[in-house]
């Protein structure tokens, strides 16, 4: 499996302007109405997924990394966006650190474990840290890309 086979370039946002939590989820979920991973008419449905997924426990990871992630009887298939800020935001990490890039996962309700494969890859790449801080201050989409298919 590979991060980049989940991602194009039309979801990726380099500098998000919000800089709550809520703010951020919706910001990046509307990356999904591209390719149609989300509909317009159900895209209020998946952010409201998104949020009831965080308030079981927060997607806020560790080394400023962020995977808000749903599964979603809103989405049409499995997608990921990737979203940036440079200075970091808060986002309930575990290691209390502001998060600085996002990984956002759309599922449909029927896919079975894929998604949590697509997790535990982006997982990994807390173990590179020179990796994650190109990527934190990548500035434009092509140099995020081309980082992520070097880590694939």
């Amino acid at each position: 499996m590979k991060i980049i086979d989940y991602l194009t370039e039309d979801r990726v946002k380099i500098n998000l302007e919000s800089r709550t939590k809520d703010g951020i989820l919706s910001e990046m979920a509307q990356l999904f109405l591209k390719g149609n991973i989300v509909d317009p008419e159900n895209m209020e449905q998946f952010i409201n997924d998104l949020k009831d997924r965080e308030k079981l426990s927060s997607t806020g990871l560790q080394d400023g990394i962020a995977i808000p992630h749903a599964k979603s009887e809103a989405v049409n298939k499995i997608a990921l966006a990737v979203g940036t800020i440079s200075e970091g935001a808060e986002f309930d990490c575990m290691d209390g650190e502001m998060s600085k890039i996002f990984f956002m996962i759309a599922a449909p309700e029927s896919v079975k474990n894929e998604h949590l494969d697509l997790l535990a890859e982006i997982s990994k790449l807390s173990y590179d840290e020179e990796l994650l801080e190109k990527l934190e201050n990548s500035t434009t989409t092509e140099e995020l890309m081309s980082l992520l298919k070097s880590f694939d």
